[in-house]
């Protein structure tokens, strides 16, 4: 009787030292990110560094400081939580990276996320435009306008790197709403059932059942042609420092995104809500609150997070798309559709390839690497993968 009851002493006292060992490393991380963001606001810009080249070197010596600290931190909390059993983690990286295509599509991806973050500070020329630049004007690549210029003189490098932070926000955004959306719609419908289930798989019928494209041009284009509502969004535009043509765009793709998640969760949720732990948290007197929250939503998210990275690409194409036919970015928004389009003018004359060249190859990239990824974290996520 006293060994059981020191083995449980002991159990309880290294499950409370483990929680606040893990307290210590969420505070730890919390101050530390706070205290890196603040860096690379206050120190790291155009203003405090003009020079390019040195800007560069510093933004090197900055993401190598976040790769030490992310990788202590991550070494900490294994010795806390995985010190003694398997570490899940460590399982889905070693099955990631068997994956060729999937590891050069997260690289592709993490230097996209990199050149977002730091799209001023890796641009060689500010983002506002200057009227002294139009002598500039369709000019080569050159060493300096390494991707040549645009028609407006711009420097089509600084474009691109602009044009890659539109990208990147827009498609992690609309695919964030979108996913929660659907997983909010996904969880009530295979939860509830019944007269709930059939009302919200009537409205994902409805929206499924237009073409994407045509559906997305009707929304933009009605947006735009309402001046109250285009008004209305052109000062939240100005608010939030967004532009108001990306702002439809975003609220039209978020509107439509939200289907093929919904329709994954309620596949998901219709399974796990017949599982032996939810049928127990339900004999103990658990609400429906917490069996959604804590039993049920969590289980859905290993296919969610896969859909999400296979979507950032789609969400990327259809906004180049739309940019390329007039319907998306406004004239002064580097969006790499927006870029295609100018070039289309020039497309028939070799000595201007460049325009088509390089911002179809930053949209090419993108959509390979978001797509690869994905493939590759679908497969690690897969517990029927064999090592």
């Amino acid at each position: 009787m006293d060994e059981r009851f020191k083995g449980r002493f002991m159990d309880t006292f290294v499950w409370e030292e483990k929680k606040a060992e893990n307290r210590k490393i969420r505070v730890v991380l919390a101050i530390t990110v706070i205290g890196l963001v603040l860096i690379k606001i206050l120190f790291i810009s155009r203003d405090t560094i003009p020079q390019w080249g040195l800007r560069l070197g510093v933004v090197g010596l900055y993401l190598g400081v976040w790769y030490l600290f992310l990788e202590r931190m991550y070494r900490w909390y294994v010795r806390v939580n995985y010190d003694k059993r398997a570490n899940p983690i460590a399982r889905f990286f070693l099955r990631f990276y068997r994956n060729k295509l999937a590891t050069l599509g997260f690289f592709i991806v993490l230097t996209l996320v990199v050149v977002a973050v730091f799209a001023p500070e890796i641009a060689k020329y500010p983002g506002e435009y200057r009227a002294e630049w139009k002598e500039y004007a369709l000019m080569p690549p050159s060493r300096e306008h390494p991707l040549g210029t645009v028609p407006s003189g711009e420097d089509l490098f600084s474009l691109i790197c602009y044009g890659t932070r539109i990208s990147v926000t827009l498609g992690i955004s609309v695919v964030s709403l979108g996913a929660a959306i659907g997983i909010a719609l996904g969880v009530t419908a295979g939860y509830y059932g019944g007269k709930v289930d059939k009302l919200i798989n009537y409205v994902t019928d409805v929206v499924m059942s237009f073409p994407f494209l045509v559906l997305i041009l009707v929304i933009v284009g009605a947006l735009r042609s309402n001046p109250q509502i285009n008004e209305r969004l052109i000062e939240v535009g100005k608010t939030v420092g967004v532009d108001a043509h990306l702002l439809m765009v975003f609220l039209a793709l978020s509107f439509l995104g939200w289907t093929g998640t919904f329709r994954i969760v309620r596949g998901q949720v219709l399974s796990i809500r017949e599982k032996d732990y939810v049928a127990a948290a339900k004999a103990i007197g658990a609400t429906s609150r917490r069996i959604i929250f804590r039993h049920i939503a969590i289980n859905t998210l290993a296919p969610v997070i896969v859909v999400m990275t296979l979507g950032i690409g789609g969400v990327i194409l259809t906004e180049a798309a739309l940019s390329y036919l007039g319907f998306g970015a406004s004239v002064t928004t580097p969006s790499w559709g927006r870029l295609l389009s100018e070039a289309n003018a020039y497309v028939s004359q070799l000595k201007y390839i460049h325009l088509v060249l390089f911002p179809g190859l930053a949209i090419f990239l993108a959509i390979l690497g978001f797509t690869t990824m994905g493939d590759g974290v679908r497969d690690a996520i897969d517990p029927r993968l064999k090592l």
